[in-house]
């Protein structure tokens, strides 16, 4: 029983990073039907800002959030404004093809740009509390692990409150309902595309921020978190931005028991596996509600 109970945490812990990794991927698909490619990329920019903050201003991972933030944000702001807003009207279908081609080629940009800065090493953030534990009838529970599911919760929280409480939130329903409507009633598309694109890039470098304390980041290691985001998309359903903790939590679950009964080199083709399966027995998600806020 403790051996089960140990799996659960573990499968927690890790389905809420995955959480907080799927929300800016499924924002900026969910909004403006485009598929970012390079998030997997934008999420080690936040994992090395986070890094050189630590490094050089000795500013504790976790306090440097809002600024990895904020210079995430402008990031995703620039996104939007050199390349995804000459794609906005174009019919959906174009639309999701060609930002897919156009972020696939930014990678190799951003990586190849992310090695001549700061060289191919794999890096982390090492901390005081770096591999502490607390234990908890008996359940380990590692601190980093702990903090990133507190920071999914808080996160998904404030989104979902942003998304169905504010003015902001009405804009970008309305926007992803009918663009050509929600302009024609006063609605700023663009900007509000923008700020969501901002918003997005800015929660993939709140993931990476988690990941640097937790695990490891270097230029080309976004494609694995890439990978991740896509499967806990197509878990919630398009569309549903406020599915994705649920759609992640189930991700980490499974992928914790697959780990105790097949073994941790098996771990990923289990996740792709599921991946397929949902694709072809149930292509609109396991939560699909048709609604951006579920």
């Amino acid at each position: 029983m403790e051996a089960v109970i140990q799996i659960l945490a573990y499968g927690i812990m890790v389905g809420s990073l995955y959480a907080l990794i799927g929300m800016g991927f499924s924002l900026i698909f969910s909004v403006m039907k485009y598929v970012n490619i390079a998030q997997g990329t934008f999420i080690m920019f936040g994992g090395y800002a986070c890094f050189f903050l630590f490094g050089y201003l000795k500013i504790d991972p976790y306090l440097s959030i809002p600024p990895v933030m904020v210079i995430m944000f402008f990031m995703g702001a620039a996104l939007y404004k050199l390349l995804f807003s000459r794609l906005s009207d174009l019919p959906v279908g174009l639309r999701l093809n060609s930002s897919m081609l156009i972020t696939f080629g930014l990678i190799w940009v951003l990586d190849n740009t992310a090695t001549l800065l700061w060289t191919s090493d794999v890096r982390s953030v090492t901390t005081s509390y770096t591999g502490k534990v607390i234990t908890l009838a008996g359940v380990r529970l590692g601190f980093t692990g702990i903090a990133g599911m507190f920071l999914a919760l808080i996160f998904v929280m404030a989104l979902h409150l942003l998304l169905t409480k504010t003015y902001f939130g009405k804009a970008v329903r309305a926007a992803t309902d009918d663009a050509e409507a929600a302009a024609i009633s006063g609605i700023n598309v663009h900007r509000t595309f923008l700020i969501s694109c901002g918003i997005g890039i800015a929660l993939a470098g709140l993931a990476g921020v988690v990941i640097a304390t937790t695990y490891s980041i270097s230029p080309s290691g976004g494609l694995p978190w890439l990978l991740i985001a896509m499967v806990v998309v197509v878990l919630a359903g398009e569309g549903n931005v406020s599915w994705v903790f649920p759609a992640g939590l189930l991700l980490g679950l499974i992928e914790a028991a697959s780990v105790f009964f097949v073994g941790a080199s098996y771990r990923e083709a289990v996740s792709l596996l599921l991946f397929i399966t949902v694709l072809v027995f149930k292509p609109e998600g396991l939560f699909a509600k048709g609604s951006i806020v579920g």
